[in-house]
């Protein structure tokens, strides 16, 4: 590293170190973390195995939303135990030294903002397939077999974007102290994070706005020229603008949760000479705001997807029940013999209607008994036993 670099690296990591939070302040802001990213990891996962087990489920929507919780996971993975790092031991700091621990300050810097660069790709991508949904219906259905093609080229651009990091990231030891941090020059640092802003955020901000303002605008002409064709048009304005609403959901979401530190970044690199710093708090609850996205995601899904929640009750009912018949949904009929010579046989039918939003649970429970047996009847020389059958609903 030669003086220039060693100069702006000083000056990126001890322009902007503030006195260090009290010990009171350090423990809340660590279990703060220490319970997002329990609860992230699981939210996210949850999101997942919802889609993986319900073949009705694998619509193109469903799959992007699939690939963006998969790319929220790497931020409780990566981003989070770094944040805790500095919450107790400073800005940039770094706990391990020498080649590996070089390695894994790249890699953690590398993923953590791949997952944001993921993140907005696919809720582009989300746009245009509801674009397409509702504009261009029969091209719509061409491009299910094509969002695994989408989803690599999502992760490729996002490694290609963020590939300087890879070189540009490193540690360094000062004052006997490790650090993890940026070591292009002040200069360079502007250049890229200005691309980047531009590429991640205010580019796919105006494809998103372009493309469900044009959605709005045709589903409310459908409303006006649909009561003609009722009946044919209904379910899939039905359908459409659900998935709309859910889609705009997480969209909001996403850039209110990413506003805030896009200004403290802004702030903190164009500052001159970076001499102005933002307040540390103010640093640390717009990252935790970021950090929150992946999984204020379940929480959109849950509000405006009844599909969603009745793929999350039924995963939370079987971890929750320790065995079936706790289920409200999984009755058994237990019916016992004084004499000991009944015999039943139970069979439990659960009936799904195929409708994506409006699926109703129907269980029919058949039990047949061959109760009171003592009261045979011998007609014409044959036997005729007596059945009681009984039709329970649930």
């Amino acid at each position: 590293m030669n003086a220039n670099n060693t100069t702006d690296a000083s000056e990126q990591i001890t322009t902007c170190i503030i006195t260090e939070d009290p010990l009171a302040a350090k423990v809340c802001k660590t279990l703060a973390y220490c319970l997002l990213l329990v609860v992230s990891l699981l939210l996210n996962t949850l999101i997942i195995m919802v889609v993986y087990r319900d073949d009705k489920m694998k619509t193109t929507t469903n799959l992007l939303i699939v690939n963006m919780a998969v790319s929220d996971l790497l931020v409780p993975i990566f981003a989070m135990p770094r944040a805790n790092v500095e919450i107790l031991y400073g800005n940039l700091r770094w706990l391990i030294d020498g080649v590996f621990g070089e390695a894994l300050c790249k890699l953690t810097a590398f993923f953590q903002d791949i997952s944001t660069a993921v993140s907005v790709q696919t809720l582009v991508a989300i746009a245009v397939d509801r674009f397409y949904a509702v504009w261009f219906p029969l091209k719509a259905a061409r491009i299910k077999p094509r969002v695994k093609y989408v989803i690599l080229l999502i992760w490729f651009i996002s490694t290609l974007i963020h590939a300087p990091y890879l070189y540009g990231f490193q540690i360094g030891t000062f004052s006997g102290e490790t650090y993890c941090y940026l070591g292009w020059p002040r200069s360079v640092t502007k250049t890229v994070f200005l691309l980047l802003i531009i590429i991640i955020y205010v580019i796919p901000l105006g494809l998103i706005t372009t493309l469900y303002s044009l959605i709005v605008k045709k589903l409310r002409k459908q409303t006006l020229y649909g009561v003609r064709n009722l009946v044919v048009h209904f379910s899939r304005e039905k359908r459409n603008r659900n998935i709309l609403k859910m889609s705009l959901a997480i969209v909001v979401v996403f850039f209110l949760s990413m506003s805030p530190f896009v200004v403290y970044l802004s702030i903190a690199i164009f500052s001159p000479e970076g001499t102005v710093c933002p307040s540390k708090d103010f640093r640390f609850v717009t990252q935790y705001l970021v950090h929150c996205n992946g999984a204020l995601n379940f929480f959109t899904y849950f509000t405006f997807n009844q599909s969603y929640r009745r793929g999350f009750l039924a995963i939370l009912s079987r971890i929750c029940c320790s065995c079936a018949s706790l289920c409200r949904w999984r009755q058994e009929v237990d019916v016992t013999s004084h004499l000991g010579q009944e015999s039943y046989a139970v069979s439990v039918v659960t009936v799904n209607s195929g409708m994506d939003f409006d699926n109703k649970d129907v269980e029919l429970t058949r039990v047949r008994s061959l109760e009171n047996i003592e009261h045979e009847v011998v007609e014409n020389g044959q036997i005729n036993n007596g059945h009681v059958e009984h039709d329970i609903y649930s």
